[in-house]
């Protein structure tokens, strides 16, 4: 796996550029290396949706309490919508609009059959009755590259396409045009993404908007 460093100054290479010996108190063209890299990896992140990314997390329900802090590196909408069950039973809980309660019950109780998002915290519904544990996954931020030990959580064989999205980007800053470097990098993205594995265990949707009883 290569560090930051090594990485941008395998971009200044294939640029002309001269090495840099630290990323500290960096120059241009270094510090823009740093950013377009930093910009590339966010993209193909997101594109990619990086198993490396995703945790798991639970939490302890207490009786007659609906909203829960989720963990502190977790925001409320990382959390991976068909991830969320109540361990016990292995029941999972589905998603509804934060009205749901209004229309059915705000004072319901039971063992937890839906959730919805409000905030920055998780919210259960009915009302938990007793203690259950709750797992979910969510997919964590990723931190921005600065140092020059940092590496980014890409498998290592996916490091050419990140040089290349770099590369084009640091060529258009110097005027060099980058639009075949560019094309080459979308081409070696479009490739790692079909060779992606599905993950059918979830099912992107947005929020429940129609009447269902309990």
């Amino acid at each position: 796996m290569s560090t930051l460093l090594q990485l941008v100054n395998e971009i200044l290479r294939r640029t002309g550029q001269l090495e840099a010996g630290t990323l500290n108190n960096a120059q241009t063209p270094v510090i823009q290396t740093v950013d377009f890299l930093n910009e590339t990896y966010t993209e193909m992140l997101q594109r990619l949706q990086v198993n490396r990314l995703q945790q798991s997390a639970t939490f302890n329900t207490t009786a007659g309490t609906s909203a829960y802090n989720l963990a502190p590196q977790c925001e409320v909408q990382d959390v991976i919508t068909d991830s969320v069950q109540e361990t016990g039973s292995q029941l999972r809980l589905k998603e509804v609009d934060y009205t749901y309660p209004i229309a059915y019950g705000e004072t319901v109780s039971g063992k937890p059959q839906y959730f919805y998002r409000k905030g920055s915290q998780l919210f259960l519904y009915p009302v938990p009755n007793a203690t259950y544990t709750i797992r979910y996954d969510y997919q964590r931020s990723p931190q921005k590259l600065s140092l020059d030990s940092d590496t980014t959580a890409l498998p290592e064989s996916w490091e050419r396409v990140l040089i290349l999205g770099t590369q084009a980007r640091l060529e258009k800053f110097l005027g060099e045009g980058g639009s075949e470097t560019f094309l080459l990098y979308r081409d070696g993205l479009a490739q790692l993404k079909s060779l992606a594995p599905r993950k059918p265990n979830y099912r992107m949707k947005g929020f429940y908007r129609g009447r269902r009883t309990l």
